[in-house]
């Protein structure tokens, strides 16, 4: 490099990058509006952002160039000299000058010449190609609503078939307050209360003030007063009961008779609808009483520790076991193997009736190939939801695949399978993908399980594995994402190394069109099919929670071109590829997974864990069909006219096609793929349109 004179440099920028190609341009920044500075004041106002290698000005008034120690010193600097009030110092990364775009000039005769762009015009240059790419804002998706496999509802219905074929609630994980701890306060049915009150006036008309002999009455209040008593009786005392059970309807008269009954109330929570397993002639008589069914589920209670091999997995934290004991195991196998027998000459249900819920069928379980037991938990017109018994996986069922079961001995085989609640499962919404594949690793491996019983519900469970190793913390470790807060950390992703899905081709697809601001440019939009929005939902809820982790780190990231980062917009964070940098401090940021291009501060960008930048992105282009032709015929793009033919944020019916051509000079052609929407909606109105002129 030629010597300095007073700190100028006579090379100019381009000689200057020229003699360095192999240093890392990320490291040196470009100042502008400098000519007033020597050099040393050059230093001395970088200095304080970090360690300055070298600084020189070039033959261009006003332009210089810093070097750094590091990138990150470097992107620091131009963060805070572009935040400099009263400068204009329009600080920027020192990129290669042939990243740079030519300029097309035109002589006075027609032709055309390209030159390199100079340092004067780059930031016209640059403003003009960064807004010509159609910036807009993300949109806000109105998700559907899903319908989870996974959660309490879908296993016991409140009334009806589905309570009583799954009286111990085996299907089902929920809280309740402790019955025989706390009496509680009911919840009153004007309506049902006059009722039990007339018919006990009719039954006992001279005793409406007190019922035998019990102390507990309504002597001495008015008839408004009576209607809010619930009339029930304790079941110690036959006195008046003031608290019941929500299950069974045992009522109780105080708490010292809710004590004194908690063990047998226990024993007819457990066994309600089974009479004949109820030792005590009295409570069994009352429980005969009610309307409890004959044929039940039932199964045998776990032993306080023991060994478990996991059956299915619904959630990180909800999981189903049988235990892993040498006469569960053999008995486990043969009930698998009498129920896939007894498929094999099953008849249809559809062939004697319709499906019921809480009924109980042969279906086909596909993991194994062979039948298996299952509940119907919600009859729909073509499927029913139902869980696989002895499995404990729920899934769909058409109806047509539904089998009767014509022994009620086989039917209601006793279960072997137990859902348990693991403890102290971290609820953040991190890559609990991971935590779901470490569990399915662990399918054929006993593990050792400690828990506690809840209202018949197996929670609070711990897992460990043969060689001491908690499941539940691994669980925790795999699911949680550390805060990136050292933007040193050498790990990034480039957005052209991340995979994409291929859209799925075919008739009558349903998608959901996200953008649509380059429809007057060239016809596009950006679209997600509609089974892959609880994918993004997914992913946008782990990009929410992540930023919550950094978004007070006062740090912020300056990506390199092309580099996967975390982008915050309107109070929300999205995936971002930083497209181009500028020396406002406002680099264009394409959100990948919206297709939105915008201008973001510096301040609100971080960077982004490998965890969140190499999920696949699954919103792609499309191109509408016959747009094109509408447009030459004269067909106005307005507002009114995309949002009835081309809405955005909501279901839209289309044909995918996909289009092949050829790009490039002759010889170094290479294939580009186009996909071609054709919505149902549009090509309707253009057929119409066109039968009608």
């Amino acid at each position: 490099m030629a010597a300095k004179v007073d700190g100028v440099d006579p090379a100019s920028a381009e000689s200057w990058q020229l003699d360095h190609p192999e240093e890392d341009q990320t490291k040196k920044i470009l100042l502008r509006n400098v000519a007033d500075l020597t050099v040393a004041g050059i230093r001395r106002l970088c200095s304080v952002y970090g360690t300055v290698v070298d600084a020189f000005k070039t033959n261009t008034p006003g332009l210089a160039f810093v070097e750094f120690s590091n990138e990150t010193e470097a992107a620091l600097a131009v963060r805070q000299l572009n935040m400099k009030l009263g400068f204009n110092y329009n600080a920027d990364l020192a990129m290669p000058r042939e990243t740079l775009p030519n300029v097309t000039i035109v002589s006075s005769n027609g032709e055309e010449s390209r030159t390199l762009l100079t340092d004067e015009n780059w930031e016209q240059a640059s403003i003009k190609r960064r807004f010509n790419m159609g910036f807009s804002l993300p949109l806000v998706i109105n998700f559907p609503a899903q319908q989870s496999l996974a959660t309490s509802g879908n296993y016991r219905a409140v009334e009806g078939d589905l309570r009583r074929t799954d009286p111990e609630l085996f299907f089902r994980i929920y809280k309740v307050q402790e019955l025989f701890e706390t009496p509680k306060t009911l919840e009153y049915d004007p309506t049902e209360m006059q009722e039990r009150v007339d018919v006990l006036k009719k039954a006992y008309p001279n005793e409406q003030n007190q019922f035998d002999g019990k102390c507990f009455t309504y002597r001495g209040l008015n008839e408004q007063e009576r209607d809010r008593f619930d009339i029930s009786y304790c079941v110690v005392c036959k006195g008046y009961g003031f608290s019941h059970c929500k299950d069974c309807g045992t009522s109780y008269c105080s708490v010292t008779h809710q004590r004194q009954h908690s063990e047998k109330h226990k024993s007819i929570c457990l066994l309600y609808g089974s009479t004949e397993l109820i030792a005590d002639k009295d409570v069994r008589e009352m429980v005969a009483s009610e309307t409890a069914p004959i044929h039940v589920l039932t199964r045998d209670a776990l032993p306080a520790k023991l060994q478990v091999f996991i059956t299915a997995i619904l959630t990180p934290d909800r999981i189903y076991v049988r235990s892993a004991e040498a006469a569960a195991n053999e008995e486990y196998v043969q009930t698998l193997g009498e129920f896939a027998s007894a498929g094999i000459n099953a008849t249809a249900v559809l062939n004697t009736r319709q499906p019921a819920e809480g009924d109980i069928y042969l279906a086909l379980y596909e993991p194994l190939g062979v039948y298996g037991r299952v509940l119907v938990a919600d009859v729909g017109p073509d499927m029913s939801k139902c869980v696989f018994i002895d499995h404990g996986m729920v899934t769909y069922v058409s109806n047509d695949a539904l089998l009767l079961i014509d022994d009620p001995k086989l039917m209601y085989r006793k279960v072997l399978v137990y859902k348990v609640c693991l403890t102290d499962i971290t609820d953040e919404q991190g890559d609990r993908e991971k935590a779901v594949q470490y569990l399915i690793s662990l399918k054929n491996r006993p593990l050792r399980m400690n828990y506690r019983l809840e209202a018949n519900n197996i929670v609070d469970v711990k897992l460990q594995t043969p060689e001491g190793e908690s499941v539940n913390e691994a669980i925790n470790k795999l699911i949680k994402i550390l805060p990136i807060n050292n933007i040193r950390n050498e790990s990034y992703v480039m957005y052209k190394d991340l995979s994409q899905s291929e859209p799925a081709v075919g008739e009558n697809k349903q998608i959901m069109i996200l953008n649509r601001t380059t429809i007057l440019l060239d016809s596009r939009v950006t679209w997600i099919a509609m089974e892959d929005l609880p994918y993004l939902k997914n992913l946008q809820a782990m990009l929410e929670c992540y930023g919550k982790k950094v978004t007070e780190f006062q740090q912020s990231y300056l990506p390199r071109e092309g580099e996967m980062c975390l982008v915050q917009c309107l109070k929300r964070w999205y995936r971002g590829v930083c497209y181009e940098t500028a020396g406002d401090g406002k680099p264009a940021i394409f959100l990948c997974d919206f297709g939105s291009m915008m201008l973001v501060d510096l301040t609100n960008i971080r960077k982004l864990p490998t965890q969140l930048a190499t999920k696949m992105v699954r919103t792609h282009d499309g191109t509408v069909a016959h747009l094109e032709n509408a447009k030459l015929e004269g067909i106005t793009l307005d507002a009114m006219f995309l949002d009835i033919y081309l809405p955005e944020n909501e279901p839209v019916a289309v044909d995918i096609s996909q289009s092949t051509t050829m790009k490039g000079l002759p010889g170094v052609q290479e294939k580009e793929t186009n996909t071609i929407l054709s919505i149902h909606e549009l090509d309707n109105f253009l057929k119409s349109r066109n039968m009608n002129l």
